[in-house]
């Protein structure tokens, strides 16, 4: 899904650097020339702007083929066409600009890297932002359309969180119960584990219930089941854990061990991924069923 928080942090840099770039720049061809520091300074910040419009490369790339694409990006976003022939043209040129600066050891003709950074920053300051503004907005139109309008990629971290911290229980679900009630480490990890995934559990309620106007409350899921949201039966029982958190976080305080086993043998994982789906339902169809 679309970041437009990262893209708009991203887009931040961008301009940041080409701002630094063209400061340089202005003080004219002859300056440039004559001034050690000034070819270092634009070769450093244009490889800052190579950075930052990579990943924004890559995370337009990701949305358009609905898979991760972590390399190449900016080379293959200008392949596939993505932007204006001009747009694509320069973005090709920068790769090669960067792949070159890397070989030569960063030793690169001081009056080409001027010429060359001027066609930069003027294309991508003419050009860039507001063809990428025309390619968010596409992409947008594209995107599945949600009754209840969340913040898609954040709920969707929070998710993985709560699935990631299962995970990392596994091990301990292999243990037989006197091993777990006897095992320091076990309880010690099983309580922190858990404390991440209700942390999470909490943002997604919380998140949810501000989206669909419920006031604050001090039991966020028993909200959302009174809401029809969630079922209640796992309202009840994520109010029950979540009431614990706080004990389960401070390790001078102590947990019925018995409980702790439970939730980290089968409670925690059947619960939170019922949960899960039951959000996602929700904010699909705007109802639970």
């Amino acid at each position: 899904m679309l970041n437009i928080e990262f893209l708009n942090e991203k887009a931040t840099k961008v301009n940041s650097a080409l701002k630094k770039v063209s400061k340089i720049l202005e003080m004219g061809e002859d300056a440039f020339l004559k001034t050690p520091m000034y070819p270092d300074r634009v070769k450093y910040y244009l490889i800052i702007l190579y950075d930052e419009l990579e990943a924004i490369a890559c995370h337009i790339l990701s949305n358009i083929h609905n898979e991760k694409i972590k390399e190449n990006c900016l080379e293959r976003l200008s392949q596939e066409g993505v932007f204006s022939e001009k747009l694509n043209r320069l973005l090709q040129d920068f790769t090669k600009f960067k792949v070159n600066l890397f070989e030569s050891g960063f030793n690169y003709s001081e009056r080409e890297l001027y010429y060359l950074s001027k066609e930069i920053v003027d294309t991508l300051n003419s050009l860039f932002l507001k063809e990428l503004s025309q390619v968010v907005k596409q992409l947008k139109e594209k995107q599945p359309k949600l009754a209840i309008p969340v913040n898609l990629v954040k709920l969707n971290h929070h998710a993985s969180v709560i699935k990631g911290e299962i995970k990392r229980l596994e091990p301990f679900k292999k243990m037989s119960k006197e091993e777990f009630l006897k095992s320091s480490f076990a309880i010690d990890r099983s309580r922190y584990f858990l404390v991440v995934a209700i942390d999470s559990a909490l943002w997604i309620c919380r998140h949810v219930s501000r989206q669909i106007g419920l006031k604050p409350s001090k039991d966020c899921f028993k909200g959302l089941g009174g809401n029809n949201v969630i079922s209640q039966d796992i309202a009840q029982k994520l109010s029950t854990i979540s009431s614990l958190r706080d004990t389960l976080a401070d390790p001078t305080k102590e947990v019925d061990r018995e409980f702790l086993y439970n939730l980290v043998n089968s409670e925690f994982e059947d619960i939170t991924n019922r949960f899960i789906l039951e959000i996602a339902k929700f904010i699909k169809y705007g109802k639970r069923e």
